[in-house]
């Protein structure tokens, strides 16, 4: 039976092979990254890895699913507030931008995630689950006191349309301008879609 302390050390282990890992995929991409590298990063013994992950695709399930839950978590604290349909797609894509803009390693890491799954080759098909979770994430506060009544397939629909905007939209530009400021970009969009909900509203 391990100690508290034992655990403790444990822990901060795992954690300093995500972080590293993390580091890694964004940097060096899901197929260059070497089990080497992360480890190299780590400061940790190759063996030590192999104690919790016993891959280096379960290390990356791993590194998604966390990212995943982080951006859920970002996302869930800006829709508190939000009220109505309009607003809280508006507000979806505003919140997917702008944490991307403060964390542009994690998408690198989605980008590539959805580009290894288009082969649906089977050691990267768990990483579909993280996907689909996070557009049930997104279907379920697309589902609000005023669209309770649409369609389960329309939601997941939306939710699809609003992560793969946000995120490929992003995608785009910073392939296509590397110096730019995500940020203003992304502030700049979130206006619109919010002027765009708040006047539809209005006209009702």
């Amino acid at each position: 039976m391990l100690t508290s302390q034992r655990k403790d050390q444990k822990l901060a282990t795992r954690r300093d092979l995500l972080l590293a890992g993390r580091r890694l995929l964004s940097d060096e991409g899901l197929y260059e990254s070497r089990i080497e590298d992360i480890t190299k990063r780590a400061g940790i013994a190759k063996g030590t890895l192999y104690t919790h992950f016993r891959s280096k695709e379960e290390l990356v399930l791993a590194v998604v699913s966390d990212g995943f839950e982080e951006l859920r978590q970002y996302v869930s604290k800006r829709l508190e507030n939000r009220r109505g349909p309009e607003e809280i797609a508006a507000e979806i894509f505003a919140a997917h931008v702008l944490f991307f803009s403060e964390h542009p390693d994690l998408l690198r890491i989605f980008h590539q995630v959805r580009g290894v799954l288009k082969f649906n080759q089977p050691r990267w098909r768990p990483l579909r689950g993280c996907l689909r979770a996070h557009l049930k994430f997104l279907s379920r506060h697309l589902a609000g006191r005023e669209s309770k009544s649409a369609p389960a397939r329309r939601l997941q629909d939306l939710a699809i349309f609003l992560f793969g905007c946000a995120s490929g939209t992003c995608s785009v530009f910073i392939s296509a301008y590397p110096r730019a400021r995500l940020q203003q970009w992304g502030i700049s969009w979130s206006e619109l879609m919010g002027s765009a909900a708040n006047a539809r509203r209005s006209q009702r």
